[in-house]
C-alpha cells in the first residue's frame, strides 16, 4: 500500500522492490496496467510523485524489474483526498445597525477555492432575516448569522461560520409638547391640559410638574395652584427595540 495523498499538496513516495527468485538490484519500476493519479508520475527509480491535480481513487499496477531481468508487478489504489477550504472576512456593513422597522444591512464573506457561492442564513427569525445577502432587521437584539459553502470533487464543504450582530436600540422623542391654552390665567382649583406626541415605541407620554407651589399634573390636566412658572416634564419610556426617549 501507499500513503493517501490530497488534491493540491505535493506528495512523494519511494516504491521498493525484492526478489526471491534470484533477481538483484537496482530495479526499474514502470506502471503497467491502470493509471497514476492526475498530476502524479512515477519515475523508473520508483519515486511515485507529483501534485495532484483531481481528487478521487486511482488503481493502477506497478511493474518492477530487476537488473538481471527478474520482473514481478503489485496492484496499488491510491486516494487523492479533497483539499480543505474555509470561509473567511464574514463581516456586517454596518457592523453595529440601529433599528429601524425594516430596516436592512449587508453582509459579505470570501469563500474558499471551490468557487462556489457562500449562502447565508438567520438562526435568530425573531430579530432578522435574510435574503442573499441582505439582512432585514426584525427587531434590536442579536442578530446570529451564519455562512456556509458547498464543496465540489476537489474541495471538501466549508465549515460553517458564524457571526453576531448586535442591532442596537432606536432612538425616540417626544415631539409637540404643548399647553391649552398657551398662557393660562390663574383661578383658584383652575386647569389646563397638555398634549405632546411620542415616539415609535408606542408607550403613553408622562407628565408631571417639577414646581408642585405652582401647578400639579394629573394625566393631562395641570391644575392651577398659584400665578408663577409651571414647569411641566413629559417622559415615554423605550422598550425593546426603542430606548427612553
Amino acid at each position: 500500500t501507499v500513503p493517501a495523498a490530497a488534491f493540491g499538496t505535493p506528495y512523494s513516495q519511494t516504491l521498493t522492490a525484492s526478489s526471491a527468485n534470484g533477481g538483484t538490484a537496482p530495479y526499474s519500476f514502470l506502471v503497467s496496467a491502470g493509471a497514476l493519479p492526475a498530476g502524479l508520475t512515477l519515475s523508473a527509480g520508483g519515486v511515485l510523485s507529483g501534485t495532484p491535480t483531481t481528487a478521487g481513487s486511482s488503481n493502477f499496477t506497478v511493474q518492477a524489474t530487476s537488473s538481471n531481468g527478474f520482473s514481478g508487478t503489485r496492484a496499488y489504489t491510491l486516494g487523492v483526498a479533497q483539499a480543505a477550504q474555509a470561509i473567511t472576512a464574514f463581516a456586517a456593513t454596518p457592523s453595529a445597525p440601529v433599528f429601524s422597522p425594516g430596516g436592512t444591512f449587508s453582509v459579505s464573506a470570501t469563500g474558499g477555492a471551490s468557487g462556489n457561492p457562500v449562502v447565508f442564513a438567520s438562526t435568530t427569525a425573531g430579530i432578522c432575516t435574510v435574503s442573499g445577502s441582505t439582512v432585514t432587521m426584525v427587531a434590536a437584539g442579536t442578530c446570529s448569522l451564519t455562512a456556509d459553502q458547498a464543496g465540489n470533487a476537489n474541495y471538501a464543504a466549508a465549515p460553517q461560520a458564524d457571526l453576531d450582530v448586535a442591532i442596537g436600540q432606536a432612538a425616540q422623542a417626544i415631539t409637540a409638547f404643548a399647553a391649552t391654552p398657551p398662557a393660562p390665567v390663574f383661578s383658584p382649583g383652575g386647569t389646563f391640559t397638555v398634549s405632546a406626541t411620542g415616539g415609535a415605541s408606542g408607550n403613553p407620554v408622562v407628565f408631571a410638574a417639577t414646581a408642585a407651589s405652582v401647578c400639579t399634573v394629573s394625566g393631562a390636566t395641570v391644575t392651577m395652584v398659584s400665578a408663577g412658572t409651571c414647569s411641566l416634564t413629559a417622559d415615554q419610556a423605550g422598550d425593546a427595540n426603542y430606548l427612553a426617549a
